[in-house]
Formats: C-alpha cells, sequence, structure tokens
C-alpha cells in the first residue's frame, strides 16, 4: 500500500509514526520549511499525553515538558472561581503537561522516518482514477498513491480538492497568542476571565510561560485593525495575567488571528481521507485539537494496518473516531457559549460547579478510543 500523508504538523507526523510502528511507510510533504509555531506553547491533557505514550514518546516529551497539576480560573480581578485538580480527574489516563510548541514539533519531526518528508513541497493536484490517487506536486513531480491523507490543517488544501465547499467558519473572537518570561510567578494553568474576554497562562518551564488572549469583537468589525492593539475588553484586569500582556515588549513574537471550527459529517471521498484539523478543527476552549490529532493517527494507522481492504478502513476509522471527535466540537461550543454568560452569573455557576464540569466535560475521553 502506497500512502502519502499532506501536512508535517501534529497530525501528519503522528501519523507517520504510528504506521512505521505498525510495519506501514508512508510519505510526507510539508509546505513550510520553518516551524510556524515557534513562540507558542502546547498543553496537552491526559488523553494527549496517553497518545504519546503509544506513540512511544511519552518519556520524551516529559522530560522537556512542565506538568499540569491543577487548573485554576480566576475572575478579571484575580479571585479564585475555580480550582481543579487534574490528577483526580486524568490519573487513570495520562499526566497533563505544557511545553513548546517547537520543543512537540521537533520531538515528533526526530521520531518521524526522515527520509520519507520532504518540506516546502504541497500538492498542485490530485486526480482519483480507480483505487489509484494521481499527484502533481508543486515542486514539479508526480506521484501515484493508494490513499492520500490530508493533515494539512484548519485552511486544508487536500480538503479544497474532495471538498470544496467546506470552508472553516470563523467566530468573532480574535486571539494573540507568545511566549514570555514569567514575570509574575505563575506556577499552574492560570485563566483569567471577564466580559468577551479570557486570557490564559502556562508555565512552560521554570523561567517562561505561555500566554493567550481571546476577544470577542462586535459584529462587522475589522479584526486584522486589532493586530497591535489592546482592546477595550482588556480594561479592568489585574495580576497574574495581564502583567504578562501589559508588559509585551515589541521585540515579542506574537501570533495573532481569528478562531475558527470545521464541522464535516464525511472525511472520506475515495481514496482520500481527511484526519485532525484538516476534519475537524475546533475552537481551543478544550484544548484537544493536538489530541484529537494524534488519537485520529493511531485509529487511522491501526485500521489501515490490520484491514486488507482499504475502503472498508476507511469506513472503520471514519465510525470509530466521529463521535468522540462530535462530543468534543459540542464541548467546545457549551464551554464557549458559558464563557459569553454575564460575569455574576458566569462566576457562580463555576464557584458551584466548576470542578463537576470539567469533570464531566472530558470524562468520554478518558476511555481508550
Amino acid at each position: 500500500m502506497k500512502i502519502l500523508i499532506v501536512g508535517g504538523g501534529v497530525a501528519g507526523l503522528s501519523l507517520a509514526i504510528a504506521l512505521k510502528r505498525l510495519g506501514r511507510d508512508a510519505d510526507v510533504v510539508e509546505r513550510q520549511i520553518n516551524d510556524t509555531h515557534a513562540g507558542t506553547g502546547l498543553y496537552l491533557p491526559g488523553n494527549a499525553t496517553r497518545a504519546l505514550g503509544q506513540l512511544g514518546l511519552l518519556e520524551r516529551v516529559q522530560a522537556a515538558a512542565m506538568p499540569v497539576k491543577n487548573q485554576k480560573i480566576l475572575d478579571r480581578h484575580g479571585r479564585l472561581l475555580c480550582n481543579t485538580d487534574t490528577e483526580n480527574v486524568w490519573g487513570s489516563c495520562g499526566p497533563c503537561l505544557a511545553l513548546a510548541h517547537s520543543t512537540a514539533h521537533g520531538l515528533l519531526r526526530d521520531a518521524a522516518p526522515q527520509s520519507a518528508i520532504r518540506y516546502g513541497v504541497s500538492i498542485a493536484e490530485i486526480r482519483q482514477a480507480g483505487a489509484k490517487c494521481d499527484v502533481l506536486f508543486t515542486d514539479g513531480t508526480t506521484g501515484a498513491y493508494d490513499l492520500v491523507v490530508g493533515a494539512d490543517g484548519i485552511n486544508s488544501r487536500v480538503r479544497k480538492f474532495v471538498s470544496p465547499s467546506t470552508v472553516p467558519a470563523y467566530s468573532d473572537q480574535v486571539s494573540w497568542r507568545f511566549v514570555t518570561r514569567n514575570a509574575t510567578g505563575i506556577d499552574c494553568w492560570t485563566a483569567m476571565l471577564g466580559d468577551g474576554c479570557t486570557m490564559l497562562a502556562i508555565p512552560l518551564s521554570p523561567g517562561q510561560v505561555y500566554v493567550y488572549t481571546d476577544v470577542t469583537l462586535p459584529k462587522g468589525a475589522d479584526h486584522e485593525s486589532m493586530r497591535h492593539v489592546h482592546p477595550r475588553q482588556l480594561e479592568g484586569f489585574t495580576a497574574p495575567v495581564f502583567p504578562l500582556i501589559e508588559r509585551a515588549s515589541d521585540r515579542t513574537q506574537i501570533h495573532f488571528g481569528r478562531i475558527g471550527r470545521v464541522t464535516m459529517k464525511q472525511w472520506v471521498y475515495g481514496r482520500v481521507v481527511l484526519m485532525g484539523d484538516a476534519a475537524h478543527a475546533s475552537s481551543p476552549s478544550m484544548a484537544e485539537n493536538a489530541g484529537m490529532a494524534m488519537e485520529d493517527a493511531l485509529g487511522l494507522a491501526e485500521v489501515l494496518a490490520t484491514q486488507a481492504d482499504i475502503d472498508a478502513a476507511l469506513a472503520a476509522y471514519e465510525q470509530r473516531r466521529q463521535p468522540r471527535v462530535a462530543w468534543v466540537q459540542k464541548q467546545c461550543a457549551a464551554r464557549d457559549r458559558m464563557r459569553s454568560l454575564p460575569s455574576w452569573a458566569r462566576s457562580g455557576v463555576l464557584r458551584l460547579y466548576g470542578n463537576r464540569l470539567y469533570g464531566r466535560s472530558y470524562e468520554p475521553l478518558l476511555a481508550q478510543p
């Protein structure tokens, strides 16, 4: 079976590693030459670290990561609303970890079969003929494959070929993400909630912290104009997170963008299959995009390695993965709606039911996918 993986991020590299561990080879193309996630962080809940263990990478990731044993939610004035012990929820599954995204990507890249990866190359055209896919690459080369896997993110080129009407749905939320010095002593996952605004800080090392902020803009607002602006929603925020944003220097590498999602009922199109964000990008509310991508990779690799009929294997992958992904997307939507509640109502709910809601939202993910 000749397999092409389009995309060399978390999804694509995880699939290449999973296939290799099961004795299957794959070609990988990645259009970016350099890692585009430098200067951002990655939070991995227990199901994501369990997947890393199944990929044979958990020990290496743990050695480079910070354990996240608590998740605190504060109001904009720094008053505690909820403090969740993550080990109580994830203890039977895997540890919660945080590390630089570039470090995680580097560990995945190092574990993947290097001879099979081409950087600076993507697909220019896919033509399906019977049980084969003829692919034209952007460097002018061609290839024939039994299966093409679209693991190329929310703006997937593969998805545009097989389902051109499916486009990301972007909300009115914009986000800023960066890594900076931990000048305020953040010691755990720490979120602060305001009206139409969320701030989050997660330690990545003893001296560095990943900072994430999102803001809901008015309908029709010029999103791009907000790239270098502190919106009014940030007014009134205090320590421990806001000073990290306020003191960010002009030299800080800040990633700015709109928050989007992809929802699809169909992931398989003949001998082309979608996975990860290409098939089901979600809002960051559950921090599950990386975890779902790695679970996709393990599930797809398993059915391809154990079923001789490729079409049956793809059907089994879609049937197995879609209910779990749908749960995550449903929980993301519920969390996003709760954040839009008036601050007094949201604060009351989190004080009374925060831990219970957290456990209930992640409980189905504790089981093996």
